[in-house]
């Protein structure tokens, strides 16, 4: 047999897999021991192929001495990782990285158990107190496990070791029965979602199209409850499932709801913030087939579920599905892939749709499943749009005095409130009032936001790159002393609110203040139990939170990002605004006031009046009219270093040359990156079947990312 192998060698030049002799039988994904360079190393065989002719091979040394009971990945993971290679133009290794732990990959086979009965020789005395109990305990329960003896007599592995060596007891190692295939998961059907008809009629629908489905439902419509009935019926069929959630925080949004229909061992958590032994440890726990569900963010999509029956993405429109390290893939086109070859079904949920996925729903390419009306027929909130340029804040910017007087209704009343604003810090820059010139970073070349450190002092931080320094005493630019913050961040808002509000409950919830889902859970536990009034954030409170005693939700500032040179700018704002919308009035009566400098913007007018798809059709024709995706592909070729601009300009004539003799169509440009500072370069590819160009000319100095959301 020829095997090709994918070693753990790190050498570029073999990134794609070796190929060795067997004399045995493998299958695809096992893993094996290979020579490599007078070394033996490990490695995964992607296929096995009939020799041919006999070639200058290596002989596989080995199969690790503890066999797995099914191969590490799957016939269809293979080729969704062959998939994702050849798509996103990556090595099989680096692709490989997002699918297995880290190296050693032996430790993730299964370990046996061992097993201790009585022995034939019987005839020799025991020694001592700690033997007499392990015979006693053989005698009387048969079969032990190697732990359960020692915790229940007291004895040490040098006391099981001299027994067995004696003949009195015999060991044996033996394997965990895997998962019968097909064998059904543990449904609590008391658990079960009860469906309106609505939902039911969704849920058939979904269950019976084998296309990838586009379940567009508004806010609070009650998709959960079809994400559960969806679960709940492949876990019947004894299928796996996987739901998507678009950051780790979330997951704690959901966890209770399916640990609760399937119960906690059948549930398994997967994000990147899991230290290397928690991955591996759940990794294996999924890998024996008895986890029905898989919860988590896009790393999660790796999880090695051997049964998949369903893949859900829920906020499907999330930017955050995209991988910005190599491989630069997109949760949904890799999820769609792997239920092709899966020949599972994927469900893609969201009250607004990215534009991708809405163009192919509405061309046949996606079935289209709509829940129009929101659970039990509450109504839509009421929306109110305040000009920030008419209305008289003064000192408490971007608290206006309508704004301020719903919150002290709402205090009142004893409802609750979330406010959100995207930016983080005390202020949005550092002004000289003198050369009015503002504080940058010379990393990025952009302003620095001001912040409160942990002990109260203001700092200047860089979002885009990470640096944080100290607030310095005088202009950089003209050395005046007198700087000063200006615009508005999270940590400024809520010294507002303790100035007009300062019997109220604050949480603030920020990349600052929420850095692990526990801290995600707590928040969650504090609101529903009326015990904070009011939720300040960034974006993690625009998303999918079900908060009934909410009633008042707000956007500060909706202008931010709304102006930046970006074609998906609107569409974000827009995705943002509806979603932050949703949060109010899910089970009393709501209101919802967007401040904005851009009162008459259409993504402002079109969210307040509850006009998503309206809002899609016509940006839809926008991107058309424009020739942008989605009725176009888009490539980005990133290049860094001294070099970068000459390099991006130089390959951008390579390819426009290239591209007018085949594809006369083609748009190509190159800039510097809106947050690089100049020390960043991409070249931007916009048109139709465009990776043929990449194997034309040469792109080693560049990073290539396929179908880019960031291209600014």
């Amino acid at each position: 047999m020829r095997c090709t192998v994918l070693t753990v060698a790190q050498n570029p030049g073999i990134a794609g897999g070796l190929t060795y002799e067997s004399a045995g039988a493998l299958s695809p994904g096992t893993i094996v021991r290979v020579p490599l360079r007078k070394k033996i190393v490990e490695g995964i065989v992607l296929d096995v192929q009939e020799a041919v002719q006999k070639q200058e091979q290596y002989d596989i040394l080995s199969v690790h001495d503890t066999p797995s009971p099914r191969a590490l990945l799957t016939p269809a993971q293979l080729a969704t990782l062959r998939w994702m290679a050849t798509h996103y133009r990556c090595s099989l290794r680096q692709a490989m990285r997002v699918w297995l732990p880290a190296p050693p990959w032996k430790a993730l086979l299964p370990v046996p158990s061992a097993l201790y009965s009585l022995g034939i020789n019987q005839n020799t005395q025991a020694k001592g107190s700690k033997q007499k109990k392990v015979l006693e305990e053989l005698c009387a329960a048969g079969t032990v496990e190697r732990s359960a003896l020692l915790e229940k007599t007291g004895a040490s592995a040098a006391t099981l070791h001299a027994l067995v060596a004696s003949g009195r007891v015999h060991m044996e190692e033996q394997l965990a029965a895997s998962r019968a295939e097909g064998t059904a998961y543990t449904v609590d059907d008391a658990r079960r979602p009860a469906l309106t008809s609505a939902q039911q009629s969704v849920f058939a629908d979904i269950a019976a199209d084998p296309r990838p489905s586009l379940l567009f439902g508004v806010t609070s419509s009650g998709k959960t409850e079809i994400y559960a009935a969806l679960i709940a019926e492949q876990a019947s069929r004894g299928r796996q499932s996987l739901l998507l959630v678009p950051e780790i925080l979330l997951t704690e949004h959901c966890i209770d709801r399916f640990t609760a229909l399937l119960g906690h061992e059948q549930v398994a958590v997967v994000h990147s913030r899991l230290t290397p032994a928690q991955r591996r440890n759940t990794w294996k726990r999924i890998h024996s087939g008895s986890v029905a569900l898989v919860i988590g963010s896009r790393s999660a999509l790796f999880a090695p579920l051997a049964t998949l029956g369903l893949v859900i993405l829920d906020e499907e429109h999330e930017w955050t599905y995209k991988n910005e390290q190599t491989p630069r893939y997109h949760a949904r086109e890799a999820a769609e892939a792997l239920c092709r070859f899966s020949t599972a079904k994927l469900v893609l949920g969201t009250a607004t749709p990215s534009l991708e996925s809405w163009h192919r729903a509405k061309n046949g390419v996606y079935h289209l499943a709509r829940l129009p009306d929101r659970y039990n027929s509450h109504a839509f909130p009421s929306v109110r749009i305040i000009d920030l340029a008419e209305a008289e804040c003064g000192s408490s910017y971007p608290l206006s005095p309508t704004l301020r007087a719903a919150i002290e209704e709402r205090l009142a009343r004893k409802e609750q409130s979330v406010l959100f604003l995207n930016r983080r810090g005390v202020g949005s820059a550092l002004l000289c009032l003198d050369c009015r010139r503002r504080v940058v970073s010379p990393d990025s070349a952009l302003p620095f936001t001001v912040h409160r450190d942990s002990r109260g002092l203001p700092i200047l931080a860089d979002h885009t790159t990470g640096l944080r320094v100290a607030l310095p005493d005088r202009c950089p630019s003209c050395r005046s002393v007198r700087l000063h913050t200006v615009g508005a961040g999270t940590q400024k808002i809520e010294d507002l609110l303790a100035k007009h509000f300062p019997a109220a409950r604050v949480l603030r919830a920020d990349s600052d203040t929420l850095t692990h889902p526990e801290q995600m859970r707590t928040l969650l536990t504090t609101m529903r139990a009326r015990e904070a009034d009011i939720l300040l954030g960034t974006q993690s409170v625009v998303k999918g939170l079900d908060l009934p005693e909410v009633t008042l939700a707000a956007v500060l500032v909706a202008d931010v990002g709304l102006s930046l040179p970006h074609f998906r700018a609107g569409e974000r704002v827009f995705q943002l605004l509806t979603q932050l919308i949703g949060r109010s009035g899910r089970a009393k009566p709501g209101e919802v006031i967007i401040q904005t400098f851009r009162p008459t913007a259409p993504e402002v007018q079109f969210a307040a009046q509850h006009r998503t798809e309206e809002y899609l059709d016509q940006e839809v024709k926008l991107r058309e009219h424009a020739g942008y995706p989605p009725h176009t592909s888009m490539i980005r070729l990133l290049l860094r270093g001294p070099t970068a601009a000459p390099d991006a300009q130089r390959l951008r004539d390579v390819l426009r040359t290239t591209a007018a003799a085949q594809s006369p169509s083609t748009a190509i440009s190159a800039a510097p990156t809106f947050f690089g500072g100049g020390k960043e370069w991409h070249v931007l590819i916009r048109g139709q079947n465009l990776l043929p160009l990449l194997d034309i000319v040469d792109t080693t100095k560049a990073v290539i990312d396929i179908d880019p959301l960031d291209c600014v």
